[in-house]
C-alpha cells in the first residue's frame, strides 16, 4: 500500500511539473518578411505583432522560434510544439494540424523575375513551362494550382531552398527564370537586399491564398484554437486588426534625416 502511494505521488508530481513546463506556448515559424523576420536573435514582423497581441489577450505566454518550413512542419505533425503560422491549408496538414477558422491574412501569390523579362503571369497557367526554371522555398505552399504545377514536374528546373532570399539571388544571377512568392515578402526582400531595381513583381498575382495559425492535433488545443478565432474575429470588427498592420507597417518607413 504504502508503495502504491509513492507511486501515485511520483505521478502527481511529474504531471504537475509537466504541465507547468507546457504553460508556455511553443509557437513555431518561418523567416518570411514582411510577416515574419529574424534578425539579430530578435523576432519581428506583421504576423509576429498580430500573434502576440492575440494571444497576450486571452493572457496565454508564447515563444516563437523560427525555423526551416520543413522543419516547423516536421515539429506540429509530431507534436514537439503546440502551433505553426502563417500556414496555408491544404489535405496533407490537416491530418496533423488542428486549422483556425479565421484568416489571419490573406496573401497574394506572386511571380517575380528580372525586370526585362517578357514573361506574363495573365497566362502562366495555360502556357508551356517546359523551358522555364523556377525557384521556391522547401515545403511551402502556394495555392492548389501552383502546388500542382510543382507536383507534376513540368518545369525544366525546379529550386527548392530553405530561405527565401535564397530564391532572390538565383533569379538575379539569371540561374532561375521566376521566383514565386507572397507578394509583401517578395516587396520587403527586394528593398532589403538592393534588388527592387533588378527584380519586378508582375501583375497580376496569381491567385489571393487565405493563411492561418494551426495546432498541433497531438497538443489537444481545440479550445485554445476556438479562443483565438473569437479574438481575432472581435479584432477584425472593432478595427484593432487593421490598425496594426498600419501601425506596422508605418514603424518600417524610414524617416528622412534632420541634417
Amino acid at each position: 500500500m504504502k508503495r502504491l502511494t509513492h507511486i501515485l505521488i511520483s505521478l502527481v508530481y511529474f504531471s504537475s511539473f509537466y504541465l507547468g513546463a507546457s504553460s508556455t506556448l511553443q509557437l513555431v515559424t518561418l523567416e518570411y518578411p514582411p510577416y515574419i523576420e529574424h534578425h539579430n536573435d530578435k523576432i519581428s514582423g506583421v504576423a509576429v505583432e498580430l500573434v502576440k497581441e492575440i494571444f497576450a489577450e486571452l493572457k496565454q505566454p508564447i515563444s516563437i522560434q523560427v525555423l526551416p518550413w520543413a522543419r516547423a512542419l516536421n515539429n506540429i505533425q509530431h507534436g514537439r510544439s503546440d502551433a505553426i503560422f502563417t500556414a496555408f491549408k491544404n489535405q496533407e496538414r490537416e491530418q496533423f494540424a488542428d486549422y483556425s477558422q479565421q484568416v489571419l491574412f490573406t496573401q497574394n501569390i506572386s511571380l517575380i523575375t528580372l525586370i526585362d523579362s517578357e514573361l506574363s503571369s495573365i497566362d502562366f497557367f495555360q502556357r508551356d513551362l517546359s523551358s522555364l526554371s523556377i525557384c521556391v522555398v522547401n515545403r511551402v505552399s502556394y495555392g492548389k494550382r501552383m502546388d500542382d504545377l510543382l507536383d507534376t514536374g513540368v518545369f525544366k528546373v525546379i529550386f527548392k531552398r530553405n530561405k527565401t532570399e535564397d530564391c532572390a539571388h538565383l533569379v538575379r544571377a539569371k540561374r532561375a527564370d521566376v521566383w514565386v512568392n507572397n507578394e509583401f515578402g517578395a516587396r520587403s526582400i527586394m528593398v532589403r537586399n538592393g534588388l527592387d531595381q533588378s527584380l519586378k513583381i508582375l501583375v497580376p498575382s496569381l491567385e489571393a491564398t487565405p493563411s492561418y495559425i494551426a495546432f498541433s492535433k497531438l497538443r489537444q488545443h481545440h479550445d485554445l484554437k476556438n479562443e483565438f478565432d473569437a479574438e481575432l474575429a472581435a479584432m477584425k470588427r472593432d478595427g484593432r486588426y487593421q490598425a496594426l498592420i498600419e501601425r506596422y507597417f508605418d514603424s518600417l518607413r524610414v524617416e528622412p534625416s534632420g541634417e
